[in-house]
């Protein structure tokens, strides 16, 4: 048994090129120094006094940022190339993480957070383009699930230091986030010497000025799906914690452990749970796995227990793990070779959208009724389901690169 784990294991990781795991590597030091958006609403509020409310609006407005970063990324890498735009932007970022905590009025937090959302989250395309640029078919879909886990890796180790930093000093908390990020574009220019880099299945030059993701119908009732889906999934990190606090009593340490869960279980399944299922039809990969993401927040308000809550939390990482990195190869695979970046900026467009519009959609509904929160998130569950079929039935589904075509 413990052999076969083994081969299972050593399948689900064989063959990646060297180039995904050097930007894994890079993608784990960067989220590992993720300290300041976890503690960004915390330091305007007690060391800057702001209200909840401005606090809030200062989230919005790095979400509008990172809209309008998600889709300059995008661009930008189509243009200069997916290396120079990660590296250029991670080295931007750094003088602007450095001059925030000496912000103090509105206008320049505002500014500032613009900004430096727009720089940083054009790395977030310009990573998935590359990942797009240096797999072929058959490694795809397992690449972006080892960036998922090297993110979610790192992600795990940002906050808990954060933690421990605001204690000493909070604006200690900026400079070590900018000194990761330049830790992060130093490692890129190192390993890729802000090369180009085409896709090696490409067999033709693609002449992208004709590429137009937004007049195909099919790809954006995808985006649709996607958007829907990640305003469910966003409120994990903003009304989840809210309502294990309200109704399974949970102290903060043991939230802390459910998350815990979480990325635990994505750090040891997902690259192996991905290569099992390589072979599924794409739609309905997706398809369900955003239903069970939905299903597994709908089932918390029928239970009360911690084990109740880990159950659940079990329901919605598998559909992450189904849901996400498929849909991100899906979005990389559908035009012509060379305009991977156009398609994947928009996915990441409406990612980021999501996470303007779920967080106050959430807190609204959880304000008023926090049980009705979790029912409309599982209600909308085979509304995403459905919406996946009429996909796959509306042309054969082109696979992912990782997956072949099979009957839905």
């Amino acid at each position: 048994m413990v052999r076969a784990a083994f081969r299972r294991y050593h399948a689900a990781y064989r063959g990646l090129p060297r180039d995904v795991w050097l930007l894994a590597i890079v993608l784990f030091v960067n989220r590992s120094g993720t300290m300041v958006l976890p503690f960004l609403t915390l330091y305007l509020t007690r060391h800057l006094d702001f209200t909840e409310a401005a606090a809030g609006q200062m989230i919005t407005v790095y979400g509008l940022g990172s809209i309008a970063g998600a889709y300059l990324g995008g661009r930008m890498s189509e243009k200069w190339g997916a290396f120079r735009v990660q590296t250029v932007c991670m080295a931007l970022s750094v003088p602007l993480m450095v001059l925030l905590p000496f912000c103090s009025n509105h206008r320049q937090i505002a500014a500032t957070l613009l900004l430096l959302a727009v720089i940083y989250e054009a790395v977030r395309p310009a990573n998935a383009t590359a990942l797009a640029k240096v797999t072929t078919a058959d490694t795809r879909t397992r690449a972006f699930a080892l960036q998922r886990l090297a993110a979610n890796l790192g992600f795990s180790f940002g906050p808990a230091i954060g933690g421990w930093i605001a204690t000493i000093d909070f604006q200690l908390l900026f400079f070590v986030d900018a000194a990761t990020s330049l830790l992060a574009a130093i490692a890129l220019l190192y390993f890729f010497r802000m090369r180009r880099v085409e896709n090696p299945e490409a067999v033709a030059e693609c002449t992208t000025g004709s590429v137009a993701p937004l007049r195909d119908y099919r790809f954006v009732l995808f985006l649709a799906l996607a958007f829907v889906t990640h305003v469910v999934f966003i409120q994990l990190l903003v009304t989840y914690p809210l309502y294990l606090r309200d109704h399974f009593e949970l102290t903060k340490k043991q939230i802390g452990l459910m998350f815990a869960v979480n990325t635990s279980i994505i750090v040891l399944c997902e690259m192996v749970l991905i290569d099992c299922v390589k072979h599924w039809p794409v739609y309905r990969l997706i398809g369900w796995g955003s239903f069970l993401c939905c299903a597994g927040f709908g089932m918390l308000p029928f239970g009360s227990s911690g084990t109740y809550c880990v159950l659940a939390m079990i329901v919605l990482t598998v559909g992450e793990m189904l849901s996400f990195p498929t849909a991100a190869a899906y979005a990389s695979h559908q035009g012509p070779p060379g305009s991977e970046a156009r398609y994947l900026s928009w996915y990441i467009v409406a990612n980021s959208l999501a996470w303007v519009v779920g967080p106050a959609l959430g807190a609204g509904i959880y304000h008023n009724h926090r049980e009705m929160l979790w029912l409309s998130c599982f209600a909308v569950g085979p509304l995403i389901l459905a919406g996946y079929q009429t996909l796959a039935h509306t042309r054969q589904a082109p696979a992912p690169p990782g997956h072949k075509n099979t009957p839905i």
